[in-house]
């Protein structure tokens, strides 16, 4: 008899395998990978440990899991991990499909999928989520929610970024302390949750100065990092994504220093202006190698966010956290009124000498396409600057395949040249 599929075990696995190949092909490289086998080890071998499995949506303050000992599992790792293997993620989009409309974020299908396939032999021990993103995010959590029958919370979080907006969370972090606290049988230990806020001040003290450093002309790092930092959010105190940070920052110190960049000859400076392209990041490095073309930063990515600064109040702690949940990608800009968005990528446009901007939509995100005429306005009528705009399904390669997207990226470079030319 066949042996079951443990789907949390066989990302696991495949991220041991990247690590041993890296390590002995390029070995210069593997803090790049360091990272996600820890977080899939971790996830896989949680219940073994002994440690509360708990899954997590947005939002939700990681230091105060770790504090309590936790290990945290954001559930949208899960297709920006899978998309990697499109069979995998297909599987599972069509599993949820026969559940939920297909015009379901797939993002969110996946999700549910991975949870109605029954690949996850062990359920979690508790579930924590939002009613941020989407709507597509507010259908699945619940039946998710549902379909696990664990203890589970449920953050409601406010369109407003304001005093208002921050206390209602900040009391709502409150609760979700006590909720950790049933859960672990423990009370919440202030001096391990002061370790764990140092670490996740360092390493966003230093993904501001690695932000800072993508300013450069030419850009130091690649595009493709920017997917890489987006696991920030999924291990906020943990000391592994500190190091990993540390990796990062020391090598583009060490190319800027050097006066080198991340591409030969850097010809366009892009910013990408929607969900990274999960599915595809080759994409990136096509348009890297071919025009010179480098994703400088995103408007979902960098947003610099308040520091807990050694404050041992938890009021405090709890407001800060608020903070800094509502300055998370998707959630600071495309889950609240359009303004906070167009604020994001004018900040961006500004800082980081754009010259090319990319709307490569994932089509899950219908309240982010509302914006786009309105983002491709700002940034034609206030800096001149070309926009392209393209639909994708950012986890889903069967929407629009490479070659799709590459014909696409080919016809708008192209004919950038030919204008440069003119």
């Amino acid at each position: 008899m066949a042996e079951k599929f443990d789907l949390f075990k066989d990302i696991s696995d495949s991220a041991d395998a990247a690590v041993n190949y890296v390590g002995q092909k390029h070995p210069e490289n593997l803090w790049m990978f360091d990272i996600q086998k820890v977080y899939w080890n971790e996830v896989h071998n949680a219940k073994a440990l002994g440690k509360k499995l708990v899954y997590m949506g947005a939002c939700v303050p990681m230091e105060l899991l770790y504090a309590f000992d936790c290990t945290p599992m954001l559930l949208d790792m899960l297709p920006t991990r899978l998309c990697t293997t499109p069979e995998l993620a297909a599987k599972y989009i069509d599993i949820a499909e026969e559940h939920v409309a297909a015009s379901m974020c797939g993002i969110d299908k996946v999700d549910l999928g991975t949870v109605l396939s029954g690949d996850i032999p062990e359920k979690p021990d508790a579930f924590i989520y939002s009613t941020v993103p989407c709507d597509s995010s507010r259908v699945a959590y619940p039946a998710i929610d549902k379909h696990l029958g664990v203890p589970s919370y449920c953050m409601d979080i406010p369109y407003r970024k304001d005093e208002t907006g921050y206390r209602y969370i900040a009391d709502q972090n409150k609760e979700i302390i006590t909720f950790l606290e049933d859960l672990t049988g423990t009370k919440l230990n202030m001096d391990k949750l002061k370790e764990i806020m140092e670490i996740s001040d360092k390493t966003m003290i230093l993904m501001k100065q690695i932000s800072d450093l993508r300013k450069n002309h030419p850009c130091p790092l690649p595009g493709a990092l920017l997917f890489l930092n987006q696991l920030i959010p999924a291990m906020a105190g943990h000391p592994e994504m500190l190091k990993c940070m540390e990796a990062q920052y020391a090598v583009a110190k060490h190319i800027v220093d050097h006066k080198m960049g991340a591409v030969k000859k850097e010809n366009f400076r892009v910013l990408w202006l929607q969900n990274m392209l999960w599915c595809n990041l080759s994409a990136l490095h096509y348009m890297e190698k071919t025009y010179g073309a480098i994703v400088v930063m995103e408007a979902f990515g960098y947003q610099e966010t308040d520091l807990f600064n050694g404050t041992t109040d938890i009021d405090e702690i709890c407001y800060i956290s608020a903070k800094k949940a509502l300055a998370l990608p998707m959630i600071h800009g495309s889950s609240g009124p359009v303004e906070d968005y167009i604020h994001l990528v004018d900040d961006a446009m500004e800082a980081y000498d754009i010259d090319v901007a990319m709307y490569v939509g994932h089509v899950g995100c219908k309240h982010c396409w509302a914006a786009e005429k309105i983002v491709k306005d700002m940034v034609q009528d206030k800096y001149g600057v070309p926009m392209m705009s393209l639909d994708v399904d950012a986890v889903d390669i069967r929407y629009k395949n490479n070659d799709e997207m590459i014909a696409v990226f080919k016809d708008f470079f192209d004919t950038l040249i030919e204008n440069k030319k003119e």
